[in-house]
């Protein structure tokens, strides 16, 4: 258990807090003390989510924002910022996936992949950014997916493979701002995303397996940044 004296301050927006990833992740760092914008378009989820994140030390509220619709990412921005006072972490924990042979698929789904898990990232940290850089020690981290092309994976995998190159050129634009930038890629992980009966999800990563290797990234020193993390499955959970 973590003294106040070691505990990590700061400010952060987290992204897709709804549930799965992006609850276990708000709920770590209200437990570290961080205060949190929780953005997500179920507004009874992270209305209840902020509740629970209050009670565990923080402060907390909701700011509802579907980021499909980028047009409406630099309000939702604007209002995390400005009821923080201060925006020292940006976690973006959301994505969505529909399998389609690209042939076959409809386009409307492709856009919608490619807003969800690419095009809004970079409008978050667009926006986000600025204020991240005011302050040493900040952080941008994006949880993605490891590799794994397969057939109808084309669209989930290019916002993927988007992301991380993504990633790596907002590094060098925000490093020497003491801003650090990590892209998370985690395989099997245990949220309700996954409907496949042949998986064990006792031994598919858990959520709070992701919350803590955010807090390893915010924690590290400032003389060193992780900008990218694979996790994958200890065990295999295909049964």
């Amino acid at each position: 258990m973590n003294t106040s004296s070691d505990r990590l301050p700061g400010k952060a927006m987290v992204v897709g807090a709804n549930g799965g990833m992006g609850e276990a992740v708000a709920l770590a760092l209200a437990q570290q003390g961080i205060d949190l914008a929780l953005i997500g378009r179920n507004e009874p989820a992270i209305t209840a989510l902020a509740q629970t994140c209050t009670e565990a030390g923080s402060k907390a509220f909701p700011v509802v924002c579907d980021i499909a619709d980028t047009a409406t990412i630099e309000a939702a921005v604007a209002e995390a910022i400005a009821g923080l006072g201060g925006l020292n972490y940006l976690i973006n924990c959301a994505g969505i996936s529909k399998e389609g042979k690209l042939h076959e698929t409809d386009l409307v789904d492709c856009d919608a992949i490619i807003d969800t898990n690419l095009r809004s990232h970079l409008y978050l940290a667009r926006y986000a950014t600025p204020e991240i850089n005011r302050h040493p020690g900040g952080a941008v981290i994006k949880i993605g997916a490891v590799h794994h092309p397969y057939s109808g994976a084309s669209t989930y995998l290019a916002a993927n493979l988007g992301g991380e190159g993504l990633a790596e050129a907002l590094f060098e634009d925000v490093r020497e701002f003491g801003t650090r930038v990590c892209n998370i890629k985690p395989g099997w992980v245990n949220t309700p995303l996954v409907k496949s009966a042949g998986i064990d999800k006792a031994l598919m990563i858990q959520p709070e397996d992701i919350a803590r290797t955010v807090l390893f990234v915010l924690s590290m020193p400032e003389t060193a940044c992780p900008t990218e993390i694979v996790i994958l499955p200890q065990r295999s959970p295909y049964i």
